[in-house]
């Protein structure tokens, strides 16, 4: 559900802007109490004499978009140290990045990208000690080592599979035996997480340290989180098209991720006074992180005042049960870039629905479209819009275009001031 690619710098404007800014969406929600945490990173000898920062990623919107990005200090030889404020009990999703005339990512000693790397803050005046195996335009030569074990229900022993492992950006899950294995890790010390994808177990933190070409084993007890009731409620802006699917988009399965098409995304239902609602289980003292969308975690997904995505924090206390979590969209549009209407008629016939599919370097989770009845189908895009060169667009019969329609070669041109109607045919589709 999430767009995870880097895209070109003249494919997409604006969105990637870094920022700093503290900027929260509107909320009865408070979270709690800022901490400080302090981060320190060793990079390898020969790194350019560029700007080091710490970027903290967005995976609900896609790691490519919506970074927080704080430039770090030189701290001895090849260190560099920076320090934050962040709610106590996040798990910050970051990396680190060299910015000269061009951004350059960290990589894993195999080469393999860096998606995110983990930290729980679950201590005050806390300290990450990273290390970068290398850069994307600089290979690492060393050997890597591992770490490996078995994680288990600490009440009952069972070994749980399923569980996100992770440690200095890489990744991996338990098996049906709760066993996992984590290679490609050079010789230091390294911060293990280990997370349930639907907030079931606590999230779980301790440091490893890793020898060359040695395996370092780390069994793991992990406990159940409490579930609770929590009910959101929403207001949505003025310009907000009527009767329209509202969804809620965020980390854990039950906030649909790892959902294929927003069409499995949790549906808020219309409620009293206008007001969007949905109950839903969640658990006691995971970070969640969530959004309001007509779309998906990047198209058509709420935004700031000032344009930037909007991503919203919920850690819950175990005296949270029955909580209404009171939010309000500021905006689904990203700057000034104006709305786009898709209309489309399909071949008489088409039962629907009919799905909507965007092409960012490659084809995107498709969206399903608003019935105008008559068999005609309609959807308004409001972000994001902003994008530098034409945008490749098509029609589907299904969630996954797995039926396309025939001969598409679709395109729309963003940056408009205006709101742009697009009033398309499809002529037949693929296969019928």
């Amino acid at each position: 559900m999430t767009l995870r690619k880097i895209l070109p710098l003249g494919l997409i404007l604006l969105l990637a802007a870094c920022s700093q800014s503290a900027e929260r969406p509107l909320s009865s929600y408070a979270p709690p109490p800022d901490v400080e945490v302090h981060f320190t990173v060793l990079v390898p000898q020969g790194t350019p004499d560029e700007d080091i920062q710490l970027s903290i990623v967005d995976a609900v919107t896609g790691i490519a978009f919506n970074p927080r990005r704080y430039t770090m200090q030189p701290a001895g030889e090849n260190g560099y140290a920076v320090s934050i404020s962040v709610p106590f009990g996040s798990l910050l999703t970051y990396r680190y990045v060299r910015q000269g005339d061009a951004t350059t990512f960290e990589t894993a000693a195999t080469g393999a990208a860096i998606s995110y790397r983990e930290l729980l803050v679950n201590r005050t005046n806390m300290s990450s000690n990273d290390l970068v195996a290398a850069w994307s335009d600089l290979p690492s030569q060393v050997v890597a080592g591992q770490i490996s074990g078995q994680v288990t229900d600490a009440e009952s022993g069972a070994p749980i599979g399923g569980l996100n492992v992770s440690a200095s950006g890489l990744h991996t899950t338990t098996d049906a035996e709760g066993i996992y294995i984590l290679g490609g890790l050079i010789q230091g010390q390294h911060n293990l997480v280990i997370s349930s994808p639907d907030g079931a177990y606590v999230s779980f933190q301790q440091a490893a340290l890793v020898a060359e070409d040695m395996d370092t084993p780390a069994h793991i007890q992990m406990h159940r989180a409490e579930m609770l009731s929590v009910t959101f409620s929403l207001a949505l802006p003025e310009d907000s098209v009527p009767s329209v699917p509202i969804y809620l988009v965020g980390n854990l399965a039950q906030l649909g991720s790892g959902a294929s098409s927003p069409a499995e995304l949790p549906r808020l239902q219309p409620g009293a006074e206008g007001r969007y609602t949905l109950t839903l289980l969640l658990p006691a003292g995971v970070d969640i992180r969530y959004k309001y969308t007509l779309g998906d975690g990047f198209w058509n997904a709420e935004h700031l005042p000032s344009g930037a995505f909007a991503l919203r924090q919920l850690v819950l206390g175990g005296d949270a049960a029955g909580l209404t979590v009171e939010d309000q969209v500021s905006q689904w549009t990203a700057g000034a870039s104006a709305p786009i209407w898709f209309q489309v008629t399909p071949p008489a016939g088409t039962e629907g629905p009919v799905y909507l599919q965007f092409k960012l370097l490659d084809w995107t989770a498709s969206i399903p479209m608003w019935t105008l009845g008559d068999g005609r189908w309609a959807y308004k895009l409001y972000s994001p819009t902003n994008f530098g060169t034409p945008l490749e667009y098509r029609y589907c019969l299904d969630s996954a275009c797995a039926t396309p329609e025939v001969d598409a070669a679709r395109t729309v041109t963003g940056n408009q001031e205006n709101t742009q109607v697009l009033e398309d045919q499809v002529s037949g589709w693929q296969g019928q």
